[in-house]
């Protein structure tokens, strides 16, 4: 694959990316099972505190290296997560440099993507997902677990867009806990994955029921929560459609079968 010069990065505004991909160990394309109770007012319960790769996985920490090479056929980003290996001490990540991270990917840019927290209680990975390339950075260990490709032209991205990424991944989200969802004007539904404390560092789990008045909502779009009476299973066969708000949460898009 042929790459640009380190110059070219003025022209694509290198750190925009990280909007686009930020979705990535987390997605679906698929919704196996969606039934649930009316909308809740209550307050979300609680969550438990666990250590990375614990199960269930709601509200454990985790954090994203995305390095990206571009070629005559547009931009690829690997996806590396730390879920299993850490749960991304503040320190280290704050500290990592970009000259680490050229050395560790020999890439173009490497986007920073975290911290972040896990909306669902269980990932079933599979094929690529399952177990990938580990690297470690300035003491972080990650493990590549997906990727994305993207035109050049879609490098200028605004929040509340679709990307389709590649990856296989069941995600589980337990009968009687809180979703958090957004719906689009045609009437879309995508369902939280993650929310980060990337824009709002303060942002915690317990804020999710009331972030509908904190999102810059484009015209036509809802967010609400909802508790499933039933397991909510959503499915990855290989792509993924996913997308990112205003403050840079991450959701997943049900596809119907």
């Amino acid at each position: 694959m042929m790459r640009f010069r380190r110059p070219a990065l003025t022209h694509l505004q290198a750190p925009r990316p990280a909007a686009r991909f930020a979705a990535v160990a987390c997605a679906g394309l698929a919704a196996l099972m969606l039934a649930g109770a009316p909308l809740q007012a209550q307050p979300a319960p609680a969550a438990p505190a666990q250590g990375p790769g614990s199960k269930p996985l709601r509200d454990v920490r985790y954090c994203e290296l995305l390095p990206i090479s571009v070629g005559l056929d547009g931009v690829s980003a690997q996806v590396f997560n730390t879920l299993g290996h850490s749960d991304c001490p503040q320190a280290n990540w704050e500290s990592l440099t970009d000259s680490e991270l050229r050395k560790a990917f020999s890439s173009l840019y490497t986007v920073r993507n975290g911290p972040r927290f896990f909306i669902m209680d269980q990932i079933v990975a599979s094929g690529a997902t399952l177990k990938g390339e580990v690297v470690t950075v300035n003491g972080i260990a990650l493990e590549k677990r997906a990727e994305v490709q993207l035109s050049l032209s879609e490098l200028r991205e605004k929040p509340y867009q679709d990307t389709v990424i590649d990856r296989s991944t069941l995600y589980r989200f337990d009968a009687g806990k809180p979703t958090f969802q957004l719906t689009s004007p045609d009437g879309s539904v995508y369902v939280m994955q993650s929310y980060a404390q990337i824009v709002d560092p303060k942002l915690t789990y317990a804020d999710l029921p009331g972030l509908g008045a904190k999102l810059k909502l484009p015209a036509g779009w809802s967010y609400a929560m909802q508790t499933p009476a039933q397991e909510l299973l959503l499915k990855a066969d290989g792509k993924a459609t996913v997308l990112q708000d205003d403050l840079k949460n991450t959701y997943q898009k049900i596809i119907p079968r």
